[in-house]
């Protein structure tokens, strides 16, 4: 299992540097063709990232995604560290793993050699498994028994067998992971048979909340604005409306940009995620449909143009980028397993590939309830935090902050909830595959389950979670 290393500290570069023309692989003419795509990237992860043998790879994340990759097969060539995904009917592709960053899916128009050099200096953060948890993996004695004296026990056992033995049937690791935090302990963890602590999973869409982080960490330094127009090169040219967007709006999902979200060949997410060398670029090239902070759209174009932003601000290099996630979110929270997937521009993918274990996915959300401390460290301020978990005024349904998922808002006069059985106050990372990492203040508590529940079949986040929040202690809320 590779482990990722802090390097030195970022320089802040000028944001209207030029952006330079980025690679463009085959268009996704059909399925077939997404299903390679989909699966080189994947794949690719789940081999040399997560460490996982390759044919459960293939069989349990692969064949297991959509009905368009079932039959897709890998040739994994580990010297050159590059999986290839085949298909019939179909464009092969081929995704390349580099040390510290983790995969990136090829457009054939960037030299491995130039990737590499991408990567060259950075080094993995070192374990910090004998730190008292969170920081490590060591239990707190008084802390651990205190937990374990509120909760029901018999019933939290029950919730968590739950959510796996009632979703993976016949042997298919649906529920990979479920790590349960009260207290300032770990009250429960539970993983599929091939699956550990030390598995690297992906978050997809919960990447999303991590990138806000990142965002977030420069917005206190100072770095970027809130309220001032987007740093976006291609925005500046005279007259052009998008150069009133502000980071704000990008942020909640306000910017009003064109971007379809829906994954079918020929839109707008396709394009993005399996097409273009430089995906926030590509997204920052479309058009305003909507007047700025006007009109709420979930985005994944929108937050890989923040991913630039940050990559720009951290100095407009991949090092520079990872060495900042490194020093300033991942290793004072104690998330050492944890990377973003950069694509050919170096930039990390924020809308959908960050990997982690499930502990630390479970550090995230404690990172949460603490109000942005981390073993005496203000990672994040109180002010960032009050604004991300906010609700954005104009979504027709107010249960999202600022890459944020809330669950419960004020909407014509009526009190609603994103899950009804969870407690209000719960804020979430979410992504595909029903993935969640729901902090709730109220109960001191973090709840992370992870997993790939295949397409046409579900997760019930509402019934899980909330089995599992039932069994938890109420706790009295820190402010």
């Amino acid at each position: 299992m590779i482990k990722r290393n802090s390097g030195l500290g970022f320089v802040a570069l000028a944001l209207s540097v030029s952006v330079p023309a980025f690679a463009a692989a085959p268009p996704v003419a059909n399925l077939a063709d997404l299903g390679t795509a989909v699966s080189a990237q994947i794949a690719c992860a789940g081999i040399f990232v997560a460490d996982r043998n390759e044919a459960d790879v293939l069989r349990d994340d692969i064949h297991a995604l959509a009905p368009f990759t079932q039959k897709v097969t890998l040739t994994v060539d580990r010297k050159a560290r590059t999986v290839l995904a085949s298909a019939p009917d179909a464009t092969p592709r081929t995704a390349l793993y580099r040390p510290v960053a983790g995969c990136t899916l090829l457009t054939g128009d960037v030299s491995t050699a130039t990737l590499d050099a991408q990567v060259e200096g950075l080094a993995p953060l070192p374990a910090q498994s004998a730190r008292a948890w969170p920081l490590g993996d060591a239990a707190v004695p008084a802390l651990q028994a205190a937990a374990e004296a509120k909760l029901d026990r018999a019933a939290l056992d029950k919730a968590v067998a739950a959510a796996f033995d009632e979703q993976n049937k016949d042997g298919y690791p649906d529920t990979r992971a479920i790590v349960v935090v009260q207290g300032g302990a770990i009250v429960a963890e539970r993983y599929a048979p091939g699956f550990d602590q030390n598995t690297e999973l992906l978050g997809w869409s919960a990447t999303k909340s991590i990138m806000g982080t990142l965002v977030g960490i420069l917005v206190d330094d100072g770095v970027l604005a809130l309220d001032a127009p987007a740093p976006v090169p291609q925005w500046q040219g005279k007259g052009d409306p998008r150069a009133a967007i502000t980071l704000r709006q990008l942020l909640t999902m306000t910017s009003g940009l064109a971007f379809v979200e829906k994954y079918e060949p020929g839109n707008d997410s396709i394009k993005m995620l399996f097409e273009s060398g430089d995906m926030g670029a590509m997204a920052a090239e479309l058009p305003l449909e909507h007047a700025p902070g006007t009109h709420w759209s979930y985005s994944s174009g929108t937050t890989n143009i923040l991913s630039r932003i940050a990559f720009q601000a951290t100095g407009g290099t991949l090092q520079s980028m990872v060495r900042f996630a490194q020093e300033r979110l991942f290793e004072p929270a104690g998330m050492t397993s944890a990377l973003i997937e950069p694509d050919e521009a170096g930039v990390m993918m924020g809308s959908s590939y960050a990997y982690a274990t499930a502990r630390d996915w479970a550090r995230y959300g404690v990172l949460h309830l603490n109000h942005g401390n981390a073993g005496g460290r203000q990672v994040l301020s109180q002010k960032w935090l009050d604004f991300a978990q906010t609700p954005t005024p104009v979504a027709p349904q107010p249960f999202y902050g600022a890459q944020l998922w809330l669950n419960v808002a004020e909407a014509d006069g009526e009190r609603r909830k994103l899950f009804a059985d969870v407690p209000a106050d719960a804020v979430m990372a979410r992504g595909h595959n029903f993935q969640i990492v729901a902090s709730i203040p109220s109960q001191d508590a973090v709840i992370v389950r992870l997993g790939w529940t295949p397409e046409g079949h579900k997760f019930d986040w509402n019934k899980y979670v909330s089995q599992i929040a039932a069994a938890l202690a109420p706790a009295t809320p820190t402010r």
